[in-house]
């Protein structure tokens, strides 16, 4: 609302106590987020790996106070343990894993539209956030309809990642150093849809190839998507 200034989380973790605490009654903590060999019943929640699960805004219902709003550093460091310690995950189904990222990374971007963060950081936020989720559904085999993860849902998720982040830059003016990069995944991702030419006139971009052509180059472009979202990224992979 115009006037209306956001406040600014204040909250340390990557979920907040009070939400732990009540998904620990619950029996809504998902096995990522329990102390390891943890025996007992509830299952303890483990304040390293427990991650704020996604809550839909309803109708009237009052924004939640700072103290459960993680500011953009604890935002991206929860982005950076889901790409570098979740999505990495070998022992579990990776449909699991894309569904779990998936819920967590629309957490982050809740938290992200309802404070007031500044649009270089939540540029480096996002970019992270699309980045990370992009490559868990990359890593979507041919049977993920039939587990949990929604391929239709996530690649809606991955557009709405792109239209946040194209927002973002328009307005502010940067600097934004992986812009181009993100402009290339972009129009990479829908190459051969329909109107692939008005989706890069959004970034500011004339079309230069055949928007008939049915060539989607995803799978190998995916494999440096994860150098994006730990602390020290290659610079190579954005070349």
């Amino acid at each position: 609302m115009p006037g209306c200034e956001l406040p600014v989380g204040t909250c340390p973790d990557m979920c907040p106590a009070a939400e732990r605490a009540q998904r620990e009654r619950e029996h809504r903590l998902h096995r990522l987020e329990v102390v390891p060999g943890c025996r007992q019943d509830p299952p303890r929640a483990d304040p390293q790996r427990a991650v704020k699960e996604y809550s839909r805004p309803a109708a009237g219902k009052p924004r939640p106070p700072p103290s459960q709003l993680r500011p953009p550093s604890v935002l991206l460091a929860t982005v950076r343990y889901l790409a570098g310690e979740v999505a990495e995950s070998a022992d579990i189904a990776r449909a699991e894993v894309a569904s779990f990222v998936a819920d967590r990374l629309r957490a982050v971007l809740l938290d992200l539209a309802l404070q007031g963060a500044g649009d270089a950081e939540a540029a480096v936020v996002l970019e992270a956030a699309l980045a990370t989720l992009l490559t868990v559904v990359a890593r979507l085999g041919p049977d993920a309809a039939r587990g949990p993860a929604d391929p239709v849902l996530l690649q809606a998720q991955v557009q709405e990642g792109f239209g946040s982040l194209r927002r973002c830059y328009a307005r502010g003016a940067g600097p934004h150093p992986r812009q181009p990069a993100f402009q290339g995944l972009f129009l990479l991702y829908n190459l051969g849809e329909s109107g692939s030419w008005r989706l890069g006139r959004a970034w500011g971009q004339e079309p230069t190839m055949t928007v008939e052509a049915r060539w989607k180059p995803c799978m190998r472009f995916y494999s440096c998507l994860l150098p994006c979202a730990p602390a020290r990224p290659s610079a190579r992979p954005w070349r």
